[in-house]
């Protein structure tokens, strides 16, 4: 199959989603959506646009907490899906807050022109965060980002394992990178093909969607097959433009649109309809059909 798909997970339903989808509707993508479970007014029938030529999926619906494993999960759901109905030439994993900037023919075409390369960012040659993967962190799914009591729990049972010397995963060459990726057909039922090892490595580990990819990459033979191979930290390693420095990441406005439009990125992140309507209005104008 020469189509690919478009892995799209999403926590919430606005007109940002919608333009996403709208704009990724192309004859030669297949569109698969990872809905928050805890988002419970999505309705696909009434709340998504009518698509003339690519056909959308839905996954099933799991919750999903951020730095902990159901981040991953969605991921391997959303690759299980996709693999189960045939063997994409790439599977692109964005989240519901990202908008592409170039036409889906010149995307397309910019994937074939390097077809067989992996689209994996990595932040640098060695991993300095073992704190990550080193303890339990048994409570994430209760606590993600909030300072309630399973935090402190958290925080409590971290310190109580570093104190007796607790040290999972210590046999693992590690590394960490971006979660968003384009990755080929070969590299996604490879990673689907891992995903027993997966949980047992990371299950109640913290914020590891940024690390399980990277890990099984790097210690495979599908690194020499990398886009780019510098572990550098760029973000042409996955053709997103996304700005670090003027938030966390920022949020782009209108005024913004020249800068996308005349970057050398395929996608950029993020987007809030709620913060600037009028960004992703010219956006789907410029690039949708």
């Amino acid at each position: 199959m020469n189509k690919d798909a478009f892995l799209i997970i999403a926590y919430k339903n606005d007109k940002t989603l919608q333009a996403l989808i709208s704009i990724l509707d192309y004859p030669m993508n297949d569109i698969y959506l990872h809905m928050d479970a805890k988002c419970t007014e999505f309705n696909p029938d009434q709340d998504i646009p009518q698509l003339s030529f690519s056909k959308i999926f839905y996954t099933e619906r799991t919750k999903v907490t951020w730095g902990a494993y159901s981040q991953i999960n969605s991921e391997l759901v959303l690759l299980k899906e996709a693999c189960s109905n045939g063997h994409y030439r790439y599977y692109h994993l964005i989240s519901g807050e990202d908008l592409p900037i170039k036409d889906t023919e010149y995307i397309y075409d910019f994937f074939e022109k390097y077809n067989g390369k992996e689209f994996i960012r990595f932040y640098s040659a060695e991993f300095d965060e073992l704190k990550r993967v080193r303890y339990w962190y048994v409570f994430q799914e209760l606590c993600g980002r909030r300072k309630n009591i399973y935090w402190y729990l958290n925080k409590g049972l971290v310190l109580l394992q570093n104190l007796v010397g607790i040290r999972r995963n210590k046999n693992i060459v590690f590394q960490k990178g971006t979660n968003w990726f384009s990755i080929t057909d070969d590299l996604a039922r490879y990673v689907i093909g891992n995903e027993k090892w997966i949980k047992r490595v990371f299950k109640y580990t913290y914020c590891c969607d940024e690390v399980f990819l990277q890990t099984i990459v790097y210690n495979s033979t599908f690194k020499d097959s990398l886009f780019h191979k510098e572990y550098d930290n760029d973000l042409h390693a996955i053709m997103r433009h996304i700005d670090w420095n003027r938030g966390r990441p920022y949020v782009f406005r209108k005024d913004d649109f020249n800068e996308l439009a005349e970057s050398e990125m395929l996608f950029a992140r993020k987007f809030d309809c709620s913060i600037d309507n009028d960004i992703i209005e010219k956006i789907y104008l410029e690039f949708g059909k």
